[in-house]
């Protein structure tokens, strides 16, 4: 896989694996490695010390992260300092999951080896996951694909274990803060709509085929439909923008169909958010609009924009359902 040129707007990434790498090298160990009888008279490897003695000083060169797991599989590239993820059309990755990867793999200890399984448990103790194994295979690599760190991890019970690159030991190893590797939009730096109710002034609705519902704040604060009654699904509607989690994110391009829907919020500064609905091969997706004409700051809509123009996000089937119930039905919710 190529990795894209930058953009002007990418923010520069890099420099948290430079710091990073640079703290865990103060604490830098080294591995043992010495020989072990066992009782029917083979020799095995005992191993003490860090998994990976000599990774802190390699964590500037990383380029790629590769994950290969039961349920998912993904790549992280580093594009000139932006790390993004190619399978959600180079979107940039969040800086935290990367933090708690590399501080993982520095901290990664050898608690004991395991005795090699016998050919009637070599199959439940299969780890790999590119072998049908329930473990998650993980490499790091430099830019030209050099290995950096490659390791398979595996749970059983309170146990991690591991299983090194080219060898077929199990060792135990120490637990500890390891990122998702089940979920991969979680390794995404998606916008957050975390605006406070206090800071909503209006919010319309519209749908093809159905009156545009317009829906105001009341006296006491609450919100109701112009013309009608308050109850939770209006609400709901009114508070979208301050309950509302992107699971996911690709180019907006690639969405096709019509506009099921257009949900704005009006801000007490001015500022106004819209969200255009889009379904696509069974998900559900958003695009937003921003119109800062009126707002008394450009800054907050430019951040926004800068995060999410051209970007389609998707949003959980409950909050489809919600944005596309007949606005009768809407109307005549009950409390």
């Amino acid at each position: 896989m190529t990795k894209p040129n930058l953009t002007t707007g990418d923010l520069k990434r890099r420099d948290i694996l430079f710091r990073l790498g640079g703290a865990c090298v103060a604490g830098l160990g080294l591995s043992t490695v010495a020989p072990a009888t066992k009782p029917n008279g083979q020799r095995e490897q005992r191993r003490s010390g860090k998994v990976f003695p000599k990774f802190a000083k390699e964590v500037s060169r990383i380029g790629w992260v590769k994950v290969v797991g039961p349920v998912a599989q993904f790549e992280l590239a580093d594009v000139s300092g932006t790390w993004k993820l190619p399978r959600a059309d180079w979107y940039n990755a969040a800086d935290e999951p990367l933090r708690r990867l590399i501080k993982a793999l520095s901290d990664l200890r050898y608690v004991r080896a395991l005795p090699t399984p016998t050919k009637q448990e070599s199959a439940a103790s299969q780890i790999d996951p590119r072998k049908g194994g329930d473990g998650v295979w993980l490499t790091l690599e430099a830019d030209d694909r050099t290995p950096l760190a490659t390791l398979i991890l595996a749970k059983r019970g309170e146990q991690t274990l591991v299983q090194l690159a080219g060898e077929t030991a199990l060792y135990e190893v120490n637990s500890v803060d390891w990122p998702s590797f089940t979920n991969p939009s979680a390794w995404l730096d998606l916008p957050k709509l975390d605006f406070a109710p206090e800071r909503i002034a209006t919010v319309s609705l519209a749908r093809p085929g159905q009156g545009q519902l317009d829906i105001v704040r009341r006296p006491d604060g609450g919100f109701a439909p112009v013309g009608g009654k308050a109850n939770p699904l209006i609400t709901d509607i009114a508070l979208l923008l301050g309950r509302l989690e992107f699971q996911d994110t690709r180019r907006a391009n690639r969405l096709t169909g019509p506009t099921r829907f257009s949900h704005e919020t009006s801000l007490k500064s001015g500022l106004v958010i819209a969200l255009d609905g889009h379904e696509d091969e069974g998900h559900y997706w958003v695009k937003l609009r921003m119109d800062a004409r009126q707002a008394a700051s450009p800054e907050e809509g430019d951040r926004l924009a800068a995060q999410t123009d051209q970007w389609a996000f998707k949003i959980p089937a409950k909050s489809w359902t919600l944005l596309t119930t007949p606005t009768d039905l809407l109307l005549q919710a009950g409390p």
